[in-house]
């Protein structure tokens, strides 16, 4: 991902308009316009300091100021040095790919879009995490995480009967925010009750979503909170790929 096009996905995610970005810099002592922010998330300047980036990221409540940073210096740096990097990139990838695969868990077409996807510093972070353990037991962990972040449900050790996912879209905002780390209860189809949130894969696809589940004289309607997301109506409720029933969620402030 380009620097531009990671700035542009933090703006959005912190749903501030560009004025407002403007000012809460300008309380940390940094004089940025909201013209020179479009131009930088558009790509029409270069990427700027890392004092900037630290404050956009900073002001927009990312957690991902270290990343921003680390993509406007690989875009400056001189070409043999961004060699360097995304040919050391392309090796953690292809360690972390078959990482997965040797553990035995399915390899989805997600998680290698997602591993594919991954920029220089996130693929080093996770070969990283994988090199340093002193335990080879763990490596089923850091698959675990892996899938968890690509939107896959796994099982949790810790929780038991529970399953764990990232939530990978918006369809139950506000009321469940994007990326909150969902608790599931694998709960017997014939004991859902009205307005029960449940856990799906939808048309068959490997990335699960929630709905509101109700069930109206013979027909059942999964709805989303966000109407903008597709509400589906189903005659028989072994129609779609059920995971279990939604009993938490946890959001990372």
């Amino acid at each position: 991902m380009s620097y531009a096009k990671m700035l542009e996905s933090i703006i959005e995610e912190s749903q501030l308009s560009l004025r407002q970005i403007s000012k809460r810099c300008e309380d940390l002592n940094l004089k940025i316009t909201p013209s020179y922010i479009s131009q930088l998330k558009n790509g029409k300047l270069p990427p700027p300091s890392e004092e900037v980036s630290l404050a956009l990221a900073k002001v927009c409540g990312s957690d991902k100021q270290a990343y921003l940073v680390f993509q406007g210096y690989m875009e400056k740096a001189p070409k043999i040095v961004r060699e360097y990097m995304l040919a050391s990139s392309s090796l953690n990838k292809a360690m972390l790919e078959s990482l997965c695969k040797a553990t035995g868990k399915t390899y989805t077409k997600e998680m290698d879009e997602y591993i594919k996807k991954l920029d220089v510093l996130a693929a080093l972070e996770l070969s990283s995490e994988y090199i340093s353990m002193d335990d080879p037991k763990k490596a089923h962990d850091l698959v675990k995480k892996i899938a968890l972040s690509c939107g896959d449900a796994a099982e949790s050790d810790v929780q038991g009967e529970l399953i764990n996912l990232f939530l990978a879209d918006s369809s139950m905002a506000p009321f469940i925010p994007m990326y909150a780390l969902i608790y599931i209860m694998p709960t017997k189809k014939d004991l859902l009750k009205d307005r029960d949130i449940i856990a799906f894969y939808p048309d068959n696809r490997r990335v699960p979503t929630l709905r509101w589940i109700h069930f109206i004289k013979n027909k059942i309607l999964l709805i989303p909170e966000d109407k903008s997301h597709e509400t589906y109506f189903l005659d028989d409720i072994n129609e779609f790929s059920y995971i279990g029933k939604v009993v938490s969620y946890k959001v990372d402030l």
